[in-house]
């Protein structure tokens, strides 16, 4: 038995600009019950903008792992959002 929910508040963090675009990640407090107990895990969603247009994301993921320590889950969500933009500019234009 695994069931996962999640509790208000959520920390949210700014990144410095990485080839031309903001990221922001987003990790939130998640509590799984399972035979042992409640377990605290954390979960990342991160998402995108163009530094010069950051009203209109070009990418927003929640990423399907839970994680036992915040910072494990920000450094991730860092790691793939330049992952991704890293693809995106290797794109033919």
């Amino acid at each position: 038995m695994h069931t996962s929910f999640v509790l208000e508040g959520a920390m949210r963090q700014s990144c410095e600009p990485y080839r031309g675009y903001q990221i922001d990640v987003e990790v939130r407090i998640t509590f799984s019950l399972s035979f042992t107990g409640v377990l605290r895990r954390f979960t990342v969603l991160w998402v995108i903008y163009a530094c010069d247009d950051q009203i209109a994301p070009v990418a927003s993921y929640p990423e399907n792992v839970d994680f036992i320590s915040e910072s494990a889950a920000a450094e991730y969500g860092l790691r793939r959002a330049r992952a991704f933009i890293d693809c995106m500019a290797r794109q033919p234009q």
